[in-house]
């Protein structure tokens, strides 16, 4: 990755996490954090990827922010001074959920074992 697609991806999830902050209409019992953001190397596309707490709705959160994209690509193409402007993407990172998964059978395993 270059060093300005890098530069690109940090300003992004700053600015993203703001408009998602200030703008967005989400639910007040998900916690909705951006862990990442890839950028494709022509700067077309941003895929934002969204760890959704609970998990139970991360279906419902997408759903809602999905007619809410054409106002939030809007603040952000406002609020960047780049061309092109990437089209953001969101996608649900359910890395973390994984990782939880993985700890709980390891702690039963340790327990189990008498570790």
């Amino acid at each position: 990755m270059t060093n300005r697609i890098s530069k690109i991806n940090k300003h992004l999830l700053r600015t993203v996490g703001e408009i998602l902050l200030k703008e967005a209409d989400l639910p007040k019992d998900a916690l909705v954090t951006i862990s990442k953001v890839e950028t494709t190397p022509n700067l077309r596309f941003s895929d934002i990827w969204l760890y959704i707490h609970p998990s139970a709705q991360a279906e419902e959160v997408l759903e809602q922010l999905t007619p809410q994209m054409y106002d939030i690509q809007g603040s952000l193409n406002r609020s960047l001074q780049l061309r092109p402007l990437p089209r953001i993407r969101f996608r649900y990172d359910k890395g973390a959920d994984y990782a939880h998964t993985i700890n709980k059978k390891l702690d039963e395993l340790k327990t189990e074992s008498g570790i």
